[in-house]
């Protein structure tokens, strides 16, 4: 059975995808710095139970932006660390819904006479940490080229169970915010630049990654996911079988890669999980090196 790492479930998005995950009888590791919080929100899904987080699920307690916790959320099974070269067992996927925690803001900094003062501003999005994404991209990535050089006998031997990795981004990063509809632009260019400029930098990261192809560690390939605007919560719909949400209407999400993008106003955090189980952790390599736009 499949193993999937999470970084940032306690996120509506990733909170649903691992539910959803976790409900079709995969195994998962998360990573988190309030253990308790996460698993509060997961026994809160429909159909998740004590058993199923016993059986199925193992909650790492660190941060995303360290190297070491990330490592430790990677790696399934290992040999002695001592050991040279050890062998390791790696999680075939990660998905990472790191996002920092959003608040209105009406003021912004300056300095006056070398003194830091707030004036009024336009309302605008203020996140508790601005870099959050951009950090937890960049620890990821050294934690993996470490797992490469240290754990495995060669760098062939590294991309041949390399895991797969889907990020959570969201749209406005086209130029002129084309994949945004018109109406929505003035709010994403006034309300959303200090949220939307540290998930473009965590693509740039990525980016770059990707284009040093055989000497980079992104072997598996990556998958950007970009939302329309977020709504609702992490609670997914009553689930039955392995067909997930029953109600959520997987049928009406549009998705298009990047010279093609689907354009809408709005989609549930709960949908954007379901779609990135159905789509990427079932649907194999389909979306794998594009940046795909999703939306209802």
């Amino acid at each position: 059975m499949e193993t999937l790492a999470f970084l940032g479930a306690t996120g509506g998005c990733a909170n649903a995808c691992l539910t959803y995950t976790l409900l079709n009888g995969y195994n998962a590791r998360a990573l988190a710095r309030t253990p308790s919080k996460l698993t509060t929100m997961l026994l809160s899904q429909p159909g998740i139970t004590e058993e199923i987080l016993f059986r199925q699920l193992e909650i790492i307690e660190g941060d995303a932006t360290d190297v070491g916790s990330i490592t430790k959320t990677l790696i399934t099974h290992s040999t002695p660390k001592d050991a040279p070269n050890g062998a390791c067992t790696l999680v075939t996927s990660i998905i990472s819904g790191i996002g920092g925690a959003p608040t209105m803001c009406f003021t912004r900094e300056t300095k006056c006479a070398n003194t830091q003062i707030r004036i009024p501003a336009l309302p605008h999005i203020k996140l508790s940490n601005p870099h959050i994404t951009e950090e937890t991209t960049r620890a990821l990535l050294e934690s993996l080229a470490q797992i490469a050089s240290e754990r495995f006998a060669s760098f062939e031997a590294y991309h041949a169970v390399a895991p797969m990795v889907t990020v959570i981004s969201t749209t406005g990063h086209m130029p002129g915010n084309k994949d945004v509809p018109f109406w929505f632009r003035p709010m994403y260019s006034m309300l959303l630049p200090i949220p939307h400029a540290d998930k473009l930098q965590m693509e740039i990261l990525l980016d770059k990654e990707v284009a040093l192809g055989h000497a980079g560690v992104l072997a598996a390939g990556v998958v950007i996911v970009r939302p329309s605007f977020l709504t609702g919560d992490h609670r997914v719909s009553v689930c039955e079988g392995e067909k997930g949400g029953e109600g959520v209407k997987l049928e009406k999400v549009r998705a298009g890669p990047e010279k093609a993008p689907a354009i809408g106003y709005t989609i549930s955090r709960a949908l954007v999980g379901e779609w990135i189980f159905e789509e990427i952790v079932k649907g194999g390599g389909k979306w794998v090196g594009e940046k795909v736009t999703i939306t209802t």
